[in-house]
């Protein structure tokens, strides 16, 4: 009887193994050369998959955990040779070039990548910090790190395959850099000029070794072409970054392959939890609503066909800001500024207030502005150096604030708002007014006498000043449709003729001062110094965002300028207000250097009313 035979199912696995026979099979062995050669081939499989898929390898190989939309960028970002990343702020830009700059330090070895941004300390925050916390977190990277430098000279991060990342300063100093990945960080901060002439000849491609091989050094499709990877936040359309971003666009549009972009909004904060919703509606109502819409909801802002005021009208080139000394400052620097500017002999200066004494009206603030001026063949020159706010302050206190102003910054006039609550305050300020934490006694201040002010007001203006002997520097302002359409005019025309200028930004300043070596603003142990330092820059923004917001209509022959729902316009007004006057000097300055008639003066400076 036959014996019956069993059949059995392998696994798929297993199905073209041979059962093993002691008599007829021969084990073989692998020798050392084919399990070498079997690694060098699991090596480029491996690699070849992670060059493809880079944010898998930061997560497999480097250990670092990536949300959804950190692959997707990180992956965007290995195949283009020109990427642009507009985001929110706090996204984790700075933190996202860290990584996908060391995956490709990694995975591409002998490669260099360069960092620039406006400022070396800027950049260099990528590497001190951001660099050496990966590194420190994760063992894979550290065992690749051969070391990191930062210091005030030196930002890098070496890798033991050859490949760096390096800080190269974007100026005349970096000129002679070459890179294969270069990083733009924080693009809107850096002039054009500098990246078309410095930073972009950094680039050339890389040359790994076996291309220098007879058989490959011909084969130009296997050069690997340079990446230019810029990371900014939004801004205002007027900018230099804007036209490059569009461009950017117009390629992707026309099925550009190497060109890609990627844009969040702060909409991604909080879906991943990086920012509540109750921060996000306490940030939004802390700041003004186009600081917002730029900064959180990724939008650039320009000004829209009815603004009155383009963003190209405002030159701020003001790196030395005038700042008020403290109380603080005051008792321990025996009452010297380290901030104050020497007034020049021919230079004036003038302080000009908007008031509000309403605490409850969230768009009512009194602003305090300072201009300096210095005569040119155009007219006064006015630099714009100092912006502060207050909001809901008494009468008295806001008065005493305006007199230490005014004395400490060596004002020679003090424009006033006298509209409504502004009665009130000039009756404060026409008394000698004792400060009792400072010491000294404040004069009197009453209205000046000038043919710019009518009889009657001035007549009244007298009659109500309650001090003897008062400093008549007031010039004061009752605003009618008439003049308001004249200072909004007058304020157009001197911003055209180039005569105004502002504080820059709170980044640029910041920068500078670092720069510089300033010891208040690289002092951590105080927290309010940084306020205290950059808080008129940032007043400075506030104030040109709110210019560019306002609408003209025409009313009986007349512009008239009108705030958004739920913006504001009081800085703007207490500027504007400093403005007109220094238009009214004008007359008097042209007609003095050309011999013009009143009338002829006049109507040169104010030919567009």
């Amino acid at each position: 009887m036959a014996k019956k035979q069993v059949k059995i199912k392998a696994s798929i696995p297993l199905m073209n193994m041979k059962p093993y026979s002691k008599g007829k099979d021969v084990k073989k062995m692998v020798t050392a050369e084919e399990m070498e050669q079997m690694r060098r081939d699991r090596l480029k499989s491996w690699v070849t998959f992670y060059r493809f898929n880079p944010s898998y390898f930061v997560e497999h190989y480097m250990g670092v955990k990536l949300y959804p939309y950190q692959r997707f960028w990180i992956t965007l970002m290995s195949h283009a040779t020109k990427f642009i990343a507009v985001a929110s702020r706090a996204s984790a830009k700075s933190w996202l070039i860290a990584v996908y700059s060391i995956a490709r330090c990694i995975l591409y070895p002998g490669t260099t990548v360069v960092l620039a941004s406006s400022t070396k300390q800027q950049a260099g925050l990528i590497i001190s910090e951001k660099c050496t916390m990966l590194r420190n977190a994760h063992p894979n990277i550290a065992r690749e790190t051969s070391k990191i430098v930062g210091n005030q000279n030196v930002w890098e991060m070496v890798f033991h395959n050859g490949s760096k990342i390096t800080v190269v300063v974007s100026g005349e100093g970096g000129r002679g850099n070459r890179s294969n990945v270069t990083v733009l960080e924080e693009r809107r901060l850096i002039p054009t000029e500098v990246i078309d002439s410095i930073i972009r000849p950094f680039l050339i491609s890389r040359q790994p070794p076996y291309m220098n091989e007879p058989e490959y050094s011909g084969i130009q499709e296997l050069r690997e072409e340079p990446i230019e990877v810029t990371i900014t936040s939004a801004h205002y359309k007027s900018a230099d970054w804007y036209p490059e971003l569009k461009k950017a666009l117009r390629k992707i549009v026309a099925g550009d392959p190497d060109t890609k972009a990627l844009f969040l909004d702060y909409q991604i904060l909080l879906r991943h939890g990086i920012k509540t919703r109750k921060q996000m509606i306490s940030e939004q109502e802390d700041i003004d609503p186009i600081t917002f819409l730029m900064e959180y909801g990724n939008i650039p802002y320009g000004s829209s066909s009815t603004s009155f005021y383009k963003m190209g009208l405002f030159e701020r080139k003001v790196k030395k800001s005038w700042r008020p000394i403290t109380d603080e400052m005051y008792i321990v620097n025996a009452k010297k500024n380290p901030y104050d500017i020497l007034k020049r002999p021919e230079e004036m200066r003038i302080v000009s207030v908007d008031v509000a004494m309403r605490a409850g009206t969230t768009s009512d603030n009194t602003i305090i502005s300072c201009g300096r001026l210095l005569p040119t063949k155009k007219g006064w020159a006015l630099e714009v150096s100092y912006i502060e706010s207050h909001h809901g302050v008494h009468t008295s206190v806001q008065a005493l604030r305006i007199k230490q102003i005014f004395n400490e910054f060596e004002a020679d006039v003090l424009v006033l708002d006298i509209l409504n609550a502004g009665i009130s305050l000039y009756d404060a300020l026409s008394s000698v007014t004792k400060d009792e934490v400072r010491g000294p006694e404040y004069e009197a201040m009453s209205v000046m006498n000038t043919e710019w002010i009518s009889d009657k007001l001035y007549e009244e203006l007298t009659n109500r000043t309650a001090g003897r002997e008062a400093n008549g520097c007031i010039f004061p302002i009752a605003a009618t449709a008439g003049l308001n359409s004249l200072i909004a005019v007058k304020f157009k025309e001197r911003l055209r003729q180039g005569l105004v200028s502002f504080l820059v930004d709170d980044n640029i300043e910041e920068e500078f001062l670092i720069e510089s070596k300033n010891k208040d603003i690289l002092d951590q142990t105080d927290s309010g110094i940084r306020a205290y330092l950059l808080q008129a820059h940032l007043q400075t923004t506030l104030f040109i965002n709110e210019s560019i917001a306002l609408e003209m209509v025409m009313q009986n022959g007349l512009v008239k300028l009108e705030k958004p729902e739920g913006g504001r316009q009081d800085r703007y007004t207490s500027v504007s207000y400093l403005n007109y006057y220094v238009s009214l000097m004008d007359i008097d300055l042209l007609k003095e250097r050309s011999g013009e008639t009143d009338e002829q003066a006049f109507l040169d400076v104010a030919r567009f009313f």
